[in-house]
């Protein structure tokens, strides 16, 4: 739609340098013609939408990557409570690499992806699932079967939430509204009508632009939704990474876990 972009843009000098010096002609010394307002108003009413859109766009990326955080947390704590029922502490492995993995997404991943980065320790653990499902496949087969499907769900949720760490919106969208949101701003501070007094009209004036400010920061910070003020929070993968710690100690009070801490493999 390229061309249709180029024709707005000629109809313009079309406009103002053919067109209506041969439209004046035609009506009384009287006629004013077309107010301003009936310009400055679709640009208004086209800035409210825009940034209406955005704003949605931006708000379903947020909502969605705490979907996917809850997701991926429940997919491991039911992954472990899994593993651990399958015969002769078969699952000890898996509900080791369990307790690893969250630790490594709570504290090495998360951070990671306020730049839209992956942790290589979560890398790790989660192909640490893939190596150990293998080994327990000829176990029972319902259990086995859940495995292998919240293996499936862990996975694809974590590749979902470092998806939706980037911002997605396309520059161009972002670019037109800050520029729609610029222009508002001037085309009403300086069409004002005189009647309207500076201690008035800059107040108001002020507020209009805090307003749309505030909407394109808004935007920024829902478009990232792992940094900045508005972020989501690592809350259900802590509490599954402290229940996962303290079923395994119970379970396997002489097993050493196979990961510091922050979840970096010690091996």
């Amino acid at each position: 739609m390229f061309w249709a972009f180029m024709a707005a843009l000629l109809a313009v000098p079309v406009g103002v340098f053919v067109i209506r010096p041969r439209l004046a002609k035609l009506f009384d010394k009287d006629f004013q013609g077309v107010k301003i307002e009936a310009i400055v108003g679709p640009i208004i009413t086209l800035t409210v939408f825009l940034a209406a859109f955005v704003v949605a766009q931006a708000t379903q990326t947020y909502q969605r990557a705490g979907q996917n955080a809850i997701g991926e947390a429940n997919a491991v704590s039911l992954l472990s409570e899994n593993a651990g029922m399958l015969p002769d502490d078969r699952g000890q492995a898996l509900q080791a690499a369990s307790v690893c993995y969250a630790r490594a997404v709570h504290h090495l991943e998360w951070p990671s992806m306020e730049s839209g980065q992956s942790a290589p320790a979560a890398d790790y653990w989660a192909q640490s699932f893939n190596d150990e499902i293998p080994k327990i496949l000829d176990g029972p087969g319902a259990i086995v079967g859940q495995v292998v499907g919240l293996n499936r769900t862990q996975s694809e949720m974590r590749q979902l939430r470092l998806y939706e760490a980037s911002p997605h919106l396309p520059q161009t969208t972002i670019l037109l509204m800050i520029v729609a949101v610029i222009l508002v701003i001037l085309l009403l501070s300086s069409f004002a009508i005189a009647d309207i007094r500076r201690r008035v009209l800059v107040p108001l004036a002020l507020a209009l632009a805090v307003l749309l400010g505030g909407t394109l920061y808004l935007v920024e910070q829902l478009e990232e939704p792992f940094a900045g003020i508005i972020r989501v929070q690592p809350s259900l993968i802590t509490k599954v990474e402290v229940s996962l710690e303290k079923e395994f100690g119970i379970r396997y009070p002489d097993v050493q876990l196979p990961c510091g801490a922050d979840g970096t493999p010690t091996a």
